[in-house]
């Protein structure tokens, strides 16, 4: 019994720790040729929308990665009419590229997973969450052993001191 070409994927790349994670495991998985990144930018700050990150570490990750890197810069602010037309128009060329899946690296926020699986929805392209509902505790074990590294960016220094920007985990 022959089977055809595995499902075309891109990873949504937030290019934290989660995603990677949801990478790495849509990898090991081998259902998927993931194929890329695609990543919402602020264009007003050459940075990455979700986490600030510098656009420069952004395309060093994607290189490593041995991943082709799709932005989607947005303007700043971003009305949220903006951003659907973006993003669709982005969705319409990764669907032209034969893209049939997205990974995102999403755990517990029922409403975000909604409104993914919403706005996915009748696109021909598959939402995947590969890290859902995992417990954090036992995930971040995981992530560690796994041999993935981050360090620390931002703090809420309400939950926890501020001595730990700047740390590797």
């Amino acid at each position: 019994m022959t089977t055809g070409p595995s499902p075309k994927a891109f990873v949504s790349w937030s290019s934290g720790k989660d995603s990677a994670w949801a990478l790495h495991q849509s990898r090991l998985a081998g259902e998927m040729d993931i194929a890329g990144l695609l990543t919402t930018t602020n264009q007003a700050f050459d940075r990455v929308a979700m986490h600030g990150v510098r656009e420069s570490l952004l395309e060093a990750q994607a290189t490593q990665l041995c991943l082709p890197l799709t932005k989607i810069p947005l303007p700043w602010p971003c009305p949220n009419d903006a951003y659907e037309t973006l993003m669709g128009s982005a969705i319409e060329r990764l669907l032209a590229d034969g893209v049939t899946h997205m990974v995102f690296g999403d755990l517990f926020l029922e409403d975000i997973r909604a409104y993914r699986d919403g706005q996915l929805a009748g696109t021909g392209i598959t939402p995947v969450y590969p890290l859902w509902g995992r417990d954090t505790a036992t995930l971040a074990r995981e992530m560690i052993d796994g041999g993935l590294e981050a360090i620390v960016a931002c703090v809420d220094p309400k939950q926890l001191d501020a001595s730990f920007a700047g740390r590797r985990i």
